[in-house]
């Protein structure tokens, strides 16, 4: 049985005071970690004893981060295979009074959770086996159950929402895990995406509503009405596996309220270098820097080198120069935006003169002074009966909403900009 006062840390009394690392390293374990239990067995194929092995498994150009956590952790080593390190923690000394307390006091959120409860489970009836020897086949038989369900085996998923409890350090460890900013040359959207296993939707749902929580009343109105934060099973099958994404592609919701939170956060794995171009585009797409040809050209070159196309593993023959590239987006960063914003919300193309749709929400003031709000200028015309040219036209002449009858329906109609604060802790 685990010792009690092993709990206590005194050996490592400060392994828990930088909060904010291990709130991010639980949910980057969530994402890229594993619990293993491996069977050593005699000559005679019978169970000689067991090893238990906490792991995290990067491509070789995160070794810095797997470096951090060893020195955080203070515990085992680094192992190179290919083109991956792995960090590998299999000391039963180290499993007991390190790995096992951490996530006692910082528990994961998914499914691996029930994995570390099986694997915690096992550790103790491995370590009363090696105590009480006349009945260690019983507990052989009992850790083999455990074992033979966790992981890929595992077919129990139940995940209590109370052991659920997002902060926005957490989210960073599971981005840089699960996540990923890439830009979409399709339809000029950027979007932040976090893919995990189907079983895990609950998690998605729990940081969509942190990410929801602390939104001004008139952009939660309009978030009702529409897909900030899309989440949905994904037709593709990984490793048998059924997925759920969450994706974010809001431009101004991204640029005006999540960057300024992540910038003020601690990356540490080489999807930095990723949210940083990631940004760069954003606000070249906010800009309308893409409705030029030249523009478009530049940043699609520059997408080009995110994600797995920055590997040192993988070819970029057919990159542009990056000296070059680089080069190109600081003209385009410096040259004049290509949208005309309004006061009222609206933006305007500079280039084709089109109206560029952006996230408002219609405010209506009632004869009685009563305030209602729509979505939408065709939601409104329908709840008045009139034409959403009407709408369109008193929205714009700020004079009384009247129907044919000459009855007056609304003293005035303004457009409302949204997404504006947002705090999250």
């Amino acid at each position: 049985m685990l010792e009690k006062n092993k709990y206590s840390f005194n050996e490592f009394v400060d392994l828990f005071k930088e909060g904010n690392f291990y709130d991010w390293f639980r949910g980057f374990c969530d994402a890229e970690s594993n619990f293993l239990i491996r069977v050593r067995k005699g000559s005679e194929d019978n169970i000689k004893g067991f090893e238990f092995i906490f792991r995290i498994a990067l491509h070789i150009d995160d070794l810095q981060v797997l470096k951090e956590i060893q020195n955080k952790l203070k515990c085992r080593k680094i192992i190179k295979d290919r083109n991956t390190f792995v960090y590998h923690v299999s000391s039963l000394k180290d499993i007991e009074t390190i790995i096992i307390p951490l996530f006692i006091k910082w528990p994961l959120m998914t499914t691996k959770y029930l994995d570390f409860l099986d694997f915690k489970e096992s550790f103790i009836l491995f370590k009363k086996r090696q105590i009480d020897k006349q009945n260690k086949d019983e507990y052989n038989i009992e850790i083999l159950k455990l074992k033979n369900n966790i992981n890929d085996k595992r077919v129990n998923f139940l995940i209590s929402e109370n052991n659920i409890n997002i902060t926005i350090n957490y989210l960073l460890g599971l981005i840089e895990g699960d996540g990923s900013f890439y830009f979409n040359k399709t339809d000029n959207t950027v979007r932040i995406s976090l893919i995990m296993i189907k079983n895990n939707r609950i998690v998605l749902e729990k940081i969509k509503e942190f990410l929801l929580k602390n939104l001004d009343e008139n952009s939660l109105f309009l978030v009702k009405h529409t897909k900030l934060i899309y989440i949905n099973n994904k037709a593709i099958i990984t490793n048998r596996k059924e997925m759920t994404s969450l994706e974010i592609s809001q431009l101004d919701y991204i640029c005006n309220k999540l960057l300024p939170v992540f910038d003020k956060l601690n990356f540490r794995t080489k999807k930095y270098l990723d949210y940083l171009a990631f940004k760069r585009i954003a606000f070249l797409l906010l800009d309308g820097k893409h409705l030029s040809v030249k523009g478009k050209i530049i940043i699609d070159k520059f997408a080009d080198t995110m994600n797995n196309s920055r590997l040192s593993t993988k070819l970029k023959d057919n990159l542009t120069n990056f000296s070059e590239l680089e080069i190109n987006m600081e003209l385009l960063e410096k040259a004049d935006p290509l949208i005309q914003n309004y006061p009222d919300g609206r933006a305007l193309s500079l280039v084709n003169k089109n109206w560029i749709k952006k996230p408002i929400i219609l405010e209506v003031i009632l004869p009685d002074k009563q305030k209602i709000y729509f979505p939408t200028g065709v939601s409104c015309a329908k709840y008045f009966s009139v034409s959403s040219t009407t709408i369109t036209a008193r929205l714009n002449d700020k004079k009384p909403l009247i129907n044919k009858e000459k009855n007056i329906l609304a003293l005035g109609l303004k457009r409302v900009k949204v997404f504006l604060n947002l705090t999250l802790k």
